[in-house]
């Protein structure tokens, strides 16, 4: 909701660097509805809006014919006119009936409504209602319980009567009992599981699945990141299939990464509220690709709503309401409706039905859908829910993914209706040069022919198990120097890398001969940035802009990262020992986002006497240089008495970064 701003705060004590996580979506509370058995209309579809059903004279049995959206009426008439037609009709809807018993259903736009601006829930839950799933509501807690602590009262929210929970925990007093003192965490696990079909209020969508209640934020709406990764680990140990975290922040973090990587490696489907800065950028965690599927909000109108969170992060798109208008003409303002108490008193006992607005409400509609999806059990495990999320989503935007929508908005029928189909073909690689068994010397041209129907990201020469370069532009190629190797036999490897990670090699097996063979080459500086320690190595300038990431990497886990803003931000080496030689090869590999402008760059700067002077030798530059793939780099110094080695960044916004890995220095 937005009710209190998302921020991100740091707290600095003698003891620890804590850092502050509130909910992500905190919106104004709106309109508390009073009325718990209104004259409701039922907004449901009657017939499919591009679909008729004909027989025609002669034919054993009816057909069903696809037409224009909007056209069915017209068709129909047509067909009835025509003396070949026995029959035609509409593809009429039926629905089960445990919806419209829920007599606020009809103000859930979210659900269902006429504009297919909703997520489809009434067809999904004809075929899958969650039963046998846990999801863990890690947040403020909920109101799940008549419960006694300290004197203070806590009460069940009426419409959570008839759902199941399972036990959960209360990391911010450290007990057993993680009920709800804020309203946030109770009204997001309502839009999972809220109880349906009980003539009472509104509905969930995964109404049988049972809820894990976990508290990691306190009365105030914030927690402390280790509160948040014990809640993931807590989750993920005790039985959660599903996690859903409507909570952010700005800054990224390695113990939260490790939590969550700790979850989806069990198996764990995590779901996270992408932000309401209304940046291009989303937060963390929902920041984390790898392990986390990124939810944005949308409006009555299947647009983006202002304040959700966009960019290269994010993944899905789900209602998350807008409480400034009122599209739908229902006479409220066009927030999502969930039982919950009383958000501006507080007051656990003040239940009613609340309007909020924000990413926090969009993430649990898609926890909600990944739970129906593990039921059913067309997918399993969260690469597989992320799939059939993804690919059944309705787009709204570009073809494709895009910066604004991510794939789009989530379907519940369409991702029910998924398959895994055939797993993916490995990529195709053969070496072209050199030939197999040939004899080399000097300086060869090593290529190779790879592709795939994802994409090659690369393909990688290794001499046996050395890595000699990459090249992410096809015909793949690298210039090799083999005097800087001992005459003898060897193997030349290429391995190519499709957009999704897979690999496949090709070999060729040569024989090196030089006359006059040098002296082998000794690498007396490589970086890859897997320690912590790794600053040792390095100083910055001011602006602190470099950081190790886990996000990509070429060698390792580990890359380091300069994240906009950033003004020539550098990052410099400790003086070089090059073992009393005066000349060096440095070689890199890095990467800018397709994010980067005109006038935004990463460049590579020498000093071969100590940081007196510096020459630029390389520059990637926005918009005008490869995007999005490793871009390898060799350098060759001469007439060097003391090296230093300098990377600077200038970029201009928040959501934009590029990243740098595997330094080396080689001396012959």
């Amino acid at each position: 909701m937005l009710r209190k701003k998302f921020r991100l705060s740091v707290f600095v004590s003698s003891f620890a660097l804590v850092f502050v996580l509130t909910p992500a979506a905190f919106a104004q509370p709106q309109t508390q509805i009073q009325v718990f058995s209104p004259e409701l209309p039922d907004n449901r579809e009657a017939y499919v809006a591009d679909e008729v059903v004909v027989k025609f004279r002669g034919a054993a049995g009816f057909q069903r014919l696809r037409v224009g959206r909007g056209e069915v009426a017209s068709t129909l008439q047509r067909l009835r006119g025509r003396t070949d037609v026995l029959s035609a009709e509409p593809n009429y809807i039926a629905y089960k009936q445990d919806v419209p018993t829920d007599p606020l259903f009809g103000l859930q736009w979210n659900f269902s409504n006429p504009t297919d601006t909703d997520i489809n829930l009434p067809e999904a839950r004809a075929v899958s209602t969650g039963q046998g799933v846990v999801v863990a509501v890690i947040d403020t807690g909920i109101a799940y319980e008549n419960y006694t602590q300290l004197r203070t009262r806590y009460y069940l929210a009426p419409d959570f009567a008839s759902t199941c929970f399972v036990a959960g925990y209360d990391f911010v007093n450290n007990d057993s009992h993680a009920n709800d003192d804020e309203s946030h965490g109770t009204h997001v696990a309502g839009t999972i599981a809220q109880s349906t079909n009980n003539t009472l209020g509104g509905a969930g969508i995964a109404p049988a699945v049972c809820l894990m209640p976990i508290k990691v934020l306190n009365s105030n709406g914030s927690g402390t990141y280790a509160a948040i990764a014990d809640g993931i680990r807590f989750a993920a140990d005790h039985g959660a299939d599903v996690i859903n975290l409507s909570l952010g922040g700005t800054a990224g973090s390695s113990m939260l990464e490790e939590a969550l990587a700790y979850a989806y490696g069990k198996g764990v489907t995590i779901v996270a509220a992408a932000g309401n800065n209304g940046s291009g950028s989303v937060l963390y965690p929902a920041a984390y690709n790898q392990y986390v599927i990124a939810v944005g909000a949308s409006r009555y109108d299947a647009s983006r709503a202002g304040y959700s969170n966009y960019g290269s992060g994010l993944d899905v798109m789900a209602p998350g309401g807008d409480t400034s208008v009122d599209q739908n003409g229902d006479g409220y303002g066009d927030g999502i409706l969930q039982n919950t108490f009383n958000p501006n008193t507080k007051n656990r006992s003040d239940f009613g039905y609340w309007f909020f607005q924000g990413t926090s409400m969009a993430s649990p509609h898609v926890a909600g859908i990944a739970a129906l999806v593990l039921a059913n059990g067309n997918a399993s495990g969260p690469d597989q829910v992320r799939s059939a999320l993804e690919s059944t989503a309705l787009n709204l935007g570009p073809s494709g993914w895009d910066n604004e929508f991510g794939w789009g908005l989530v379907d519940a029928a369409a991702a029910l209706s998924w398959s895994a189909g055939p797993v993916d073909q490995l990529p195709s690689v053969t070496v072209t040069n050199p030939a197999e068994n040939a004899t080399v010397s000097g300086t060869s041209q090593l290529t190779a022919d790879a592709n795939d129907d994802h994409g090659i990201a690369r393909v990688d020469f290794y001499l046996d198990t050395t890595l000699l370069g990459s090249d992410s532009i096809g015909p793949y190629s690298l210039s090799w120097d083999s005097t800087g190797v001992a005459d003898g036999n060897y193997t030349i490897i290429a391995t190519a890398v499709d957009s999704i990670g897979q690999t496949a090699s090709d070999s060729s097996a040569i024989t090196v001969e030089n006359v006059n063979e040098p002296p082998s080459p000794v690498e007396v500086f490589f970086e890859s940035f897997e320690s912590s320690g790794w600053l040792s190595r390095w100083s910055q300038d001011g602006q602190n802009d470099w950081f190790r990431s886990r996000q990509r990497a070429t060698e390792g886990r580990y890359s380091v990262e300069i994240d906009g803003l950033a003004s020539d931000a550098t990052l410099i080496s400790q003086p070089i020992d090059l073992q009393g030689k005066t000349s060096a090869a440095v070689s890199f590999a890095w990467l800018i986002e397709n994010s980067l402008d005109a006038g935004e760059y990463v460049a590579f700067d020498t000093s071969t006497d100590g940081g007196a002077h510096w020459q630029e030798q390389r520059r990637l530059r926005g918009d005008q240089d490869p995007e999005n793939v490793w871009v390898a780099e060799q350098v060759a110094l001469s007439g060097i008495s003391a090296l230093r080695l300098r990377f600077r960044g200038t970029i201009s916004g928040s959501g934009e970064d590029a990243d740098l890995d595997a330094v080396r220095v080689i001396v012959e």
